[in-house]
């Protein structure tokens, strides 16, 4: 994965794995670790799409993906909250 100067992961269009998938894995890499614990509030989809620079789209299937893996809830017009364990 590319690492800008700030060293934060970022995602890799050059990659042959989704830019959804990259995202979602990274976002599922910092709930495993603990980086945003259970019952937090997810940065909103134009935090996520501004800081890993993907697409609304892109955001949206990475959600998607959390949520089948059970990793995160959804509830319309809060936000996407880390899923109790």
């Amino acid at each position: 994965m590319y690492v800008r100067s700030n060293l934060r992961p970022m995602t890799n269009p050059l990659s042959a794995v989704p830019l959804y998938q990259q995202l979602a894995d990274l976002l599922a890499g910092q709930i495993e670790r603990g980086e945003l614990r259970p019952g937090q509030l997810l940065p909103s989809e134009l935090h996520l799409q501004q800081t890993y620079d993907v697409s609304r789209g892109t955001v949206r299937m990475a959600m998607r993906v959390l949520r089948e893996r059970g990793l995160i809830t959804t509830i319309q017009a809060r936000g996407s909250f880390v899923a109790e364990r």
